[in-house]
């Protein structure tokens, strides 16, 4: 994702839910060197050309998660959002966590330690988490994200939430499709989802369906739609798990 390209939806983000952009910096100059230098080629393996699943936290995600097994769904590369993990690790490990470190830490650590890609999100808000997350880890399999223009070792690939993130990712990578479980981005907030402040909360989920709807449209992301409750993503069609 260029820059120039993400940097409009980041100050429209910036604007709307009064984020700090002087923190978010301050984040990146604290943290930036912490991370590994990135390495893709590992990551990209196992993404590009291939099918792909991201389970965000939503209500719906557990019944979600048993439609896919049942239906031998989970067998596609498998990118769980931050506190969907937690349930994601009861049946598989996932390929790639994608996390601001919001929800279990140590589920998320699990998955790492068993061969999980962590992509760590940076931001003015959990720098200080991160910091002690990074703390006597080897580096591997790990890599770190801005909202930001892409400096020192953290890159950029678009997206704000962990759900929409993982996508961008994904597509980054060159998946050859893109599949959406878990979530729902209504009213309701799932159990998985992280304990911050609800009206917030459901804000930034209208703010996921919104990029991921672009990013379909604008970026020509084969994305679909698995979730079996929740609203409409814009230019995202619904696949009716059987």
């Amino acid at each position: 994702m260029r820059w120039e390209m993400w940097e409009p939806w980041y100050l429209r983000i910036a604007e709307r839910l009064g984020l700090d952009r002087e923190e978010d910096e301050r984040a990146v100059r604290l943290l930036s060197n912490l991370f590994p230098p990135p390495e893709l080629k590992g990551l990209r393996r196992m993404v590009e050309g291939r099918e792909c699943l991201v389970l965000g936290a939503g209500p719906s995600l557990e019944e979600d998660l048993r439609r896919l097994e049942r239906t031998g769904r989970l067998r596609m590369t498998l990118l769980s959002a931050d506190g969907a993990t937690s349930a994601v690790m009861k049946l598989r490990v996932p390929e790639v966590v994608v996390t601001d470190l919001d929800g279990r830490v140590e589920d998320q650590e699990e998955a790492w330690r068993r061969g999980s890609w962590l992509v760590v999100h940076v931001h003015g808000d959990n720098y200080p988490r991160v910091r002690e997350f990074l703390r006597g880890k080897k580096p591997e399999r790990l890599l770190g994200t801005t909202q930001l223009r892409p400096t020192g070792n953290l890159l950029n690939f678009g997206g704000f939430t962990d759900g929409d993130r993982a996508a961008f990712l994904a597509w980054g990578l060159g998946a050859r499709k893109i599949y959406l479980a878990g979530m729902d981005l209504g009213e309701e907030v799932g159990r998985y989802s992280g304990k911050k402040e609800r009206g917030r909360k459901r804000e930034k989920l209208k703010i996921c369906g919104e990029l991921l709807g672009w990013l379909a449209k604008e970026g020509g992301a084969p994305l679909f739609n698995l979730t079996s409750g929740g609203v409409e993503i814009p230019h995202v069609p619904r696949v009716v798990i059987s």
